[in-house]
């Protein structure tokens, strides 16, 4: 602090000025005097600062000391201002006190006056000095007090608020004025209270501080957690006046610290228990602490991996590389690596590694958390080697594979059949398919209709060649259309077998019409003459002529029906076997047959080519089934695989026909208790025109087995319980 005194000494008389500024400086070295001649030049230099005291003259031209005086207190405020005047009287000094002068001092003779008023002009500015200093000190102190973000409250000797900040008040959650005559009581909870008080009589008795954490309410009465520092103050007898506290409420620190020993807690739990490998390591890489999962899985003590390098554990780790990495990673930051950890046994596994750093009560830490992903090694691997056979597969298949966006665009195109239409695998990824085929309307419909979800199939000509494209959506979770996959098949060469068969097909129409009317027509006539010619004469040439013609409806009936039906199934339905069965018995010349159904289950099946096949069978079983006398060996007559049409010619024993549902449940059967059929014959049996009987058409097993492929059945002979024919009927749909 400067201590100098600058002294400004105004008075009209030049020559005294600079004598008086002289003894002044004489008498008291911290003094500097500067001399003003009026009270104008006084006012000019006090304006321009840094005066501490003023010494002035009363009786001066222009303005007197006593005018000086006032316009000094009006525009300097209680800066220290001595009249020293030769012209001294009771008057004077009056009016210079009420003007509020500092001092007053008459001229005399002699040097000794200027002892006294350097005395009183040094007393004056130390006076002066101190109560500035004494206010700036209360004025710095009410600052702190009112701006402090603390809560601050003056309590007196009885420890009741005299003063609170709008800081404690905000925290205390009252208004300053309700708080001000409160006891500390007001804002200590009931069950703390004793433990408080006591402080508080120790911190009285003993006239020091303390620091206090404890609970305290608000107003509202909410409980907050607040930190207290206490000071009493005391007077110089050292008998308490007060007691200054500052506070701050640490409701949420406590509560971070809880949650930070709760936190320490799992994580050291974690750490202990993590299946997860863990270890914590400096900057020099050396493994500071490993938990048990590390040790058991690389098969180290905790001693021996403590200490031990970390490159020495991960052989992927290049010991300057990982300085760098770790020098460039900020507390906080994270990397992600793949390592190769090897055991105590010299064996090695691969390992995700993630690490991190951080500050560990002021020390850089590297926690490392590494997992075994053997296994995931292992799956990628076979993902790979699975997509590159799935790869393989899809660019060879014979079609076109493809996948579009939501927005049409192609993202996929592979398969052989690419090469056929001039394209390589993936070449059209990224062209609008609705683009490309703007030509064709009906694959522009069909895109609409897939991406409004709908499973489409279309035919359609693509480079000259026409493939069958069957287009499915791709949903979404929320089953929004988010794409499509189509797979494009080359049907050309089908389409020119199904239009040469359909050529085929019409002229087997037409011969069916040559057949039914070039045919059928002059048999009706010739069929009419006989029977006028009987009327007319009788002739055994007639009658076999008659029996020529019958045969030869038959064959052209037969012959019709394998034309008309071929492969074809019209309407598939659950149809009773009994039923069907029984309805095709009694179109058949049974000739005291007996029928045995032994069927309740319905099967699926076109209604009109079951009755085809059940009554050929019928039919054939009661021709062929006689049990009567017959020959034998090489003489005995074989089975015929036709219908006659008509009345079957048996001996006077009856034949026992059996319809029922294979064991299995797979089909049925047909059987009967007659000849049966030689195993040498089973395989041409089916054979169109292959007859044994003179009377037979040879096409009636051959329209049975027509009728059963037409279902997508087979159908086989072998030999019956009693030695019979049997029929069985397999692949077809039992209902049960």
């Amino acid at each position: 602090m400067d201590e100098r005194i600058r002294v400004l000494h105004v008075d009209d008389d030049p020559a005294f000025s600079t004598m008086a500024a002289q003894l002044l400086e004489r008498e008291d070295e911290r003094f500097v005097v500067e001399t003003a001649a009026g009270a104008n030049d006084g006012m000019d230099r006090l304006d321009d600062g840094g005066i501490d005291c003023v010494v002035s003259d009363y009786d001066m031209p222009g303005r007197n000391g006593i005018d000086f005086l006032e316009a000094v207190r009006e525009a300097h405020g209680d800066l220290p201002f001595v009249l020293f005047t030769g012209k001294g009287s009771e008057e004077i000094a009056s009016e210079a006190i009420s003007a509020g002068v500092t001092d007053y001092l008459e001229k005399s003779a002699g040097t000794s006056q200027y002892a006294v008023l350097a005395n009183r002009l040094a007393n004056a500015v130390d006076q002066h000095r101190s109560r500035r200093e004494l206010e700036a000190s209360r004025e710095r102190l009410s600052l702190f007090f009112e701006q402090s973000p603390l809560g601050v409250v003056e309590w007196d000797e009885n420890a009741e608020i005299v003063r609170a900040n709008g800081a404690a008040a905000g925290i205390l959650g009252y208004d300053r004025a309700e708080l001000i005559g409160s006891s500390w009581e007001r804002i200590v909870p009931d069950d703390d209270r004793r433990r408080v008080g006591e402080r508080i009589d120790r911190l009285l008795e003993r006239g020091s501080g303390f620091q206090l954490v404890n609970e305290n309410v608000r107003g509202d009465g909410e409980r907050v957690v607040c930190e207290w520092h206490n000071r009493v103050v005391t007077d110089a007898d050292g008998a308490p006046v007060g007691i200054f506290s500052q506070f701050q409420d640490v409701t949420e620190r406590r509560e971070r610290k809880e949650r930070l020993q709760r936190t320490t807690a799992r994580l050291e739990a974690l750490f202990e228990n993590s299946p997860d490998m863990i270890n914590v390591h400096d900057t020099d890489g050396t493994v500071i602490d490993p938990n048990p999962q590390l040790c058991e899985k690389t098969g180290y003590d905790a001693a021996e991996l403590t200490g031990m390098k970390v490159w020495d554990l991960d052989e992927r780790i290049d010991p300057d590389e990982a300085r760098t990495v770790w020098k460039e990673m900020d507390v906080g930051d994270r990397r992600r690596l793949e390592g190769v950890y090897r055991r105590r046994d010299g064996s090695t596994f691969p390992v995700a590694v993630h690490v991190r750093r951080l500050d560990m009560e002021g020390e850089d830490r590297f926690v490392v958390i590494s997992r075994d992903v053997s296994e995931r090694k292992a799956r990628e691997e076979d993902l790979a080697a699975t997509k590159e056979r799935l790869d393989t597969v899809v660019s060879n298949v014979p079609v076109v594979l493809f996948a579009l966006d939501a927005d049409g665009v192609f993202t996929l195109s592979e398969g052989r059949g690419l090469s056929t239409i001039g394209l390589e695998p993936d070449e059209v990824v990224g062209e609008s398919a609705f683009e490309r085929y703007a030509d064709q309307p009906a694959v522009i419909q069909a895109l609409e209709r897939v991406f409004d979800g709908e499973e489409v199939s279309i035919v359609q000509r693509i480079e000259g060649r026409f493939y069958e494209t069957a287009y499915q959506p791709v949903f979404d979770d929320d089953d929004t259309v988010s794409g499509a996959i189509g797979v494009a098949t080359d049907i050309t060469e089908r389409r020119r077998r199904e239009r040469e068969l359909q050529r085929q097909n019409d002229r087997l129409e037409d011969f069916v019409g040559v057949v039914s009317h070039d045919l059928k027509n002059p048999l009706s006539v010739a069929d009419g003459r006989v029977e006028l010619a009987r009327e007319e004469c009788e002739s055994d040439h007639l009658d076999s002529a008659a029996t020529a013609l019958e045969r030869m409806d038959e064959l052209i009936s037969d012959l019709l029906q394998l034309a008309r039906d071929g492969t074809r199934v019209n309407e598939i339905r659950t149809v009773s076997l009994a039923d069907a069965v029984d309805e095709c018995w009694g179109t058949v010349e049974t000739t005291g047959g007996t029928l045995v159904v032994d069927a309740d289950q319905a099967i699926r099946a076109d209604p009109g080519r079951l009755q085809h096949l059940l009554a050929n069978l019928l039919r054939n079983a009661v021709e062929h089934g006689s049990t009567g006398d017959q020959p034998t060996g090489s003489d005995a007559p074989e089975r015929d695989s036709g219908s006659t049409g008509g009345r079957a010619e048996v001996a006077d024993d009856t034949v026992t026909v059996t319809v029922g549902i294979l064991d299995e449940g797979t089909g049925f059967y047909v059987e009967d208790d007659g000849r049966g059929v030689p195993e040498e014959r089973r395989a041409r049996i089916f054979g169109s025109g292959y007859s044994t009987a003179a009377e037979g058409s040879g096409f009636g097993l051959a329209i049975a087995e027509e009728a059963a492929e037409a279902h997508g059945w087979s159908i086989a002979v072998t030999e019956s319980a009693a030695g019979g024919a049997r029929f069985e009927i397999t692949d077809v749909d039992v209902v049960e």
